[in-house]
């Protein structure tokens, strides 16, 4: 009996090592996407302050590439961030109209099928975010 008890603490104490190494990494991970924010922006400020007339002069295109710009930052921190195995830009959104083949579940790894037009969430979890595996 007491065998069984030393086992049950060893997984205990083995469950407690995981979860604060799982801890750690995440906020490992929170500094890094602060870190990297913070440059992002501070260098954003500084080109603005440098470069004001061309922000008053040509501000409706520039505000559009500064869009674009934090968009596909945002993209990249999310996919490195989340360690993605397919980037998000290679996937597609349930209700987008998709070819017709085999979408694999972002979340749960499910093989869906798809006969074409708008695409269904996961067949399992309902997860609406697919990545086209081939016909």
């Amino acid at each position: 009996m007491k065998k069984d008890t030393d086992q049950d603490l060893d997984l205990v104490e083995e469950a407690k090592k995981t979860l604060a190494g799982a801890k750690n990494w995440f906020l490992e991970d929170v500094e890094l996407m602060k870190a990297y924010w913070h440059d992002q922006m501070g260098y954003t400020e500084a080109w603005v302050d440098a470069n004001w007339h061309l922000v008053k002069d040509e501000s409706e295109e520039l505000v559009g590439d500064l869009d674009k710009k934090e968009d596909i930052a945002l993209l990249w921190l999310i996919n490195h961030a989340n360690n993605n195995p397919v980037p998000l830009e290679q996937c597609s959104v349930a209700g987008q109209k998709a070819s017709a083949g085999r979408y694999i579940c972002m979340d749960c790894g499910h093989e869906n099928a798809h006969e074409g037009g708008a695409l269904s969430t996961c067949d399992v979890c309902h997860y609406g975010l697919l990545y086209f595996q081939g016909e």
